[in-house]
């Protein structure tokens, strides 16, 4: 039997173990090319084997010689589950159903290959036990296949920051980071009503009594205590579906998203970012805007054209707090800072792992012909970047607090409600009185347009990947009049929603400040963007693309 010209042989299903099977099928030359009279070209040897494997596209890692070596020999090695899948491509010659099938039968002889040897350190007297592979490994230099029950006495992994930081926002609990920001910031709304500083004026100018209070401040309190938080459920929500179902939907037609060390790698391949984002957030955010803005300020006693806000207030009211209490409180708090931006990014960075694992899925040659898989791509590409759409909304509205709470306090409003409410009035020409600004430098504006940059840059990347992705994997597009054409357009349309409701936010962003009236366009913005996070009808209408297909 042939199939993509190579011999072609279902597995038996005799009950034996995986060097019979082996056996049996490496000399029979399953899966080999066949010459011009359909004779196979010979058997499997260990060079020819490890080569085929090698060359398989999804194995990027490739096969030591020495491990396909093991399976021709005459032991009780056994075979990993990694190897299996690629061992199941070569016999079944390439073709989704027959991989299946060997794959199937290759697991079950593995695993009864396992319970044999099992059975014989049962029965065999303790001072002959054989050594356990684990331990056979620290005297071998040369890789070796483990036996499957050996996986217990397995090597303690290196600290990987990478690993760690995912198992934050994946857990049976996508309230686990939320809650670690809640507790952190109601540590420091204690500190600021203790110390003061919940609720405080002081006078820039004669005659106005501005309010800088801790409480009144948006990128504290809206912005950290509840932007952010659900930022980071919607993250670790998207991360679960993908490790858990997405994958899962993909694996029959790409073997290397299946199980779990094909996502461990991806992870661990950003393991550089991962380092370079905990160092910004703890070495930028934290200490050199702690040490070099307020630190210094507070030491210094002299404010100059800084910005005032609920920390540097107590250098035009002294008699609300001690500089040595102000020094303490703001360490916590860009301490506080510098872990929740981290949390931020790390989300960000995750976001775009799940988009390039995904990505992966275009190396299966077979998505080009089964109408069936591409249903799968579409449902799993289309749920992702509905879930990536709503973290880009809630990045840019938090990054959007940021701004407008510094632009509020280098403003000449009393309160930010007034100076919004003012702004209204001046631009529909109610109030002939405009707002200006105070001799004041914001150092939150550059932090902002970072925070809404990235997030960007990150939206667009895995929109356009998934685009792509989407657009390779469609059949032919129907006629125009038919009802999967009516069907689909809609569908279509939602995508560009996505991204107008983005480039809405960025403008938004920002014109904070620049203009009188800009109060208005932010307002509708924020009803635009809160609307677009419960498009209950959004993944209806994405599916509706997978019906068409």
């Amino acid at each position: 039997m042939l199939k993509r010209d190579k011999l072609f042989q279902p597995p038996s299903s005799n009950g034996g173990t995986f060097k019979d099977l082996f056996k049996q099928a490496a000399a029979a030359g399953v899966g080999r090319p066949v010459d011009k009279d359909g004779f196979p070209e010979g058997p499997w040897t260990p060079d020819l084997l490890a080569d085929a494997i090698s060359q398989i596209d999804a194995n990027r890692t490739g096969i030591d010689l020495r491990t396909v070596q093991l399976w021709f020999q005459d032991n009780e090695k056994g075979i990993s589950a990694d190897n299996i899948r690629w061992l199941a491509r070569v016999f079944g010659c390439g073709d989704p159903a027959a991989t299946s099938e060997w794959q199937a039968e290759l697991s079950a002889a593995q695993s009864r290959l396992a319970a044999k040897r099992r059975q014989k350190r049962k029965s065999a007297p303790r001072d002959q036990l054989p050594v356990p592979d684990a331990a056979l490994s620290n005297l071998v230099l040369v890789p070796e296949e483990r036996p499957q029950d050996a996986a217990a006495v397995q090597p303690k992994r290196r600290f990987s920051l990478a690993r760690t930081s995912e198992a934050l926002f994946h857990g049976r609990n996508s309230l686990n980071l939320p809650i670690a920001v809640w507790a952190s910031g109601g540590v420091l709304w204690f500190l600021a009503y203790i110390m003061g500083v919940h609720s405080v004026t002081y006078s820039p100018i004669e005659g106005l009594d501005k309010q800088v209070g801790f409480y009144w401040s948006l990128s504290w309190t809206v912005g950290e205590m509840a932007l952010l938080p659900l930022f980071l459920i919607f993250a670790a929500e998207l991360l679960s579906f993908w490790k858990e179902d997405g994958r899962a939907s993909l694996a029959a037609i790409h073997g290397d998203l299946t199980g779990d060390e094909g996502w461990t790698r991806k992870v661990d391949s950003f393991s550089l970012s991962y380092w370079a984002i905990f160092l910004i957030c703890f070495l930028m955010v934290f200490f050199v805007q702690w040490a070099g803005v307020y630190l210094r300020t507070l030491l210094q006693g002299d404010p100059g054209n800084a910005m005032l806000d609920w920390i540097l207030v107590v250098l035009a009211r002294p008699e609300v707090a001690s500089v040595p209490e102000a020094i303490m409180v703001s360490m916590f708090a860009f301490l506080y800072s510098g872990m929740i931006y981290w949390f931020f990014f790390i989300g960000l960075l995750l976001l775009y792992t799940i988009v390039s694992d995904y990505c992966g899925v275009r190396n299966a040659p077979e998505l080009d012909t089964n109408e069936e898989h591409q249903r799968q791509v579409h449902e799993a590409g289309t749920t992702i970047m509905r879930g990536i759409f709503r973290c880009t909304v809630l990045g840019i509205l938090l990054a959007t607090c940021i701004k407008l709470n510094a632009a509020y306090l280098i403003s000449d409003g009393a309160t930010i409600a007034d100076w919004l409410i003012n702004d209204m009035r001046a631009a529909f020409g109610v109030q002939n009185a405009e707002w200006d600004w105070l001799d004041q430098s914001p150092s939150p504006f550059f932090t902002s347009f970072l925070l809404m940059f990235v997030t960007c840059f990150v939206f667009f990347v895995c929109f356009a990947q998934i685009y792509w992705v989407l657009d390779l994997s469609a059949v032919a597009e129907p006629p125009v009049g038919t009802k999967e054409s009516r069907q689909e357009a809609p569908a279509k349309i939602l995508w560009f929603k996505m991204v107008f409701v983005v480039v809405l936010l960025a403008a938004t962003f920002l014109l904070v400040g620049q203009f009188h009236g800009f109060s208005i366009l932010l307002a509708g913005s924020v009803v635009v963007a809160i609307g677009s996070l419960f498009w209950r009808t959004q993944e209806q209408e994405f599916r509706k693309i997978a019906d068409a297909a």
